[in-house]
């Protein structure tokens, strides 16, 4: 079935990030609807209405994310990806449909996670000892990690009890070793980019990540913004405070005059970014960049000098 086109407004296919699913992010869909026809794939075992699969892999969340958008019947589309739900995006099949690609604080691997060593170690000990022993899903509804949970996290408690109803035990552990562990394999799908990011995100490493993208993505868009990473308080209004409606509009007019433009190498499925090679911002002598934009790339809608 077709959807229906309103005059004006984009369709935007949203994919979830880790720790949140479309419950949690309610209020972004809220106000994304008022911009475009919003559909909000949460993957498989982080919702009640994605119930989990039984390979919890990359490829998998790659096919069922493909599979889903064939049944939306969608012309046309932009397709966008929160911090994890990027990961997806980037190793989709390439589809010309696809008008262009949003990557809302994309998570690039290890390097690109804002963490301490010291609080990196402690969650893949942590991942290590539940996958080990085989704990995953039977400790996850147990008193003892709900009370870890509430204790740790610094989302409101009943922001945390949805974490806990919603998601599949395996499947977070299991995506969280995929987390944890992948290093480099990046990869960029053949379409104009947006690249919404946050100078201050305290989870993915804002240089590392405008780096990777302006080196490999040849129609850029950025945009700052002030919304946190996992906000406290989502809302509508949050939302709308954070991320502007005339940057939204400057993003579509931006995907809809590059479209066709992108970067140059097509990627025939999800398998190709698994062994896309790291980029030059890979090598140790060029890890310490900070603040770098590539020359001719836009920033909130204008031309940015190249420089660091």
């Amino acid at each position: 079935m077709k959807a229906e086109t309103e005059r004006g407004k984009e369709h935007i296919v949203l994919v979830n990030p880790f720790y949140a699913n479309s419950v949690l992010l309610q209020g972004l869909v809220d106000y994304l609807n008022d911009h475009f026809h919003v559909h909000f794939i949460d993957l498989p075992g982080f919702s009640l209405a994605a119930p989990p699969v039984e390979d919890v892999s990359l490829e998998s969340f790659c096919r069922y994310v493909e599979d889903t958008i064939d049944r939306l019947g969608l012309e046309h589309y932009i397709l966008a990806g929160i911090s994890f739900g990027y990961t997806i995006v980037s190793r989709l099949r390439r589809d010309q449909r696809c008008k262009g690609v949003v990557a809302i604080f994309p998570f690039l691997g290890g390097k690109s996670l804002n963490l301490t060593r010291k609080k990196k170690l402690f969650y893949v000990l942590l991942v290590s000892v539940f996958d080990a022993f085989g704990l995953s899903a039977r400790m996850w509804r147990t008193r003892l990690l709900r009370r870890f949970a509430f204790w740790y996290s610094s989302y409101p408690p009943e922001r945390v009890q949805i974490i806990l109803d919603h998601m599949d035990g395996r499947t977070f552990f299991a995506v969280s070793r995929i987390i944890l562990r992948r290093r480099h394999e990046m990869c960029f799908q053949d379409h104009p980019h947006v690249l919404i990011l946050n100078p201050e995100d305290a989870t993915i490493r804002y240089d590392y990540a405008l780096r990777a993208f302006s080196e490999n993505v040849r129609e850029l868009f950025v945009v700052h913004t002030s919304l946190e990473h996992y906000p406290v308080n989502p809302d509508k209004g949050h939302f709308g405070k954070h991320l502007r409606a005339d940057d939204l509009q400057r993003m579509v007019d931006f995907l809809n005059e590059r479209r066709g433009a992108g970067r140059g190498r097509p990627l025939a499925s999800a398998d190709v970014c698994d062994t896309f090679p790291p980029g030059p911002f890979d090598r140790p002598e060029k890890n310490g960049f900070s603040m770098w934009q590539g020359a001719g790339h836009e920033e909130n809608g204008e031309k940015t000098p190249q420089g660091r």
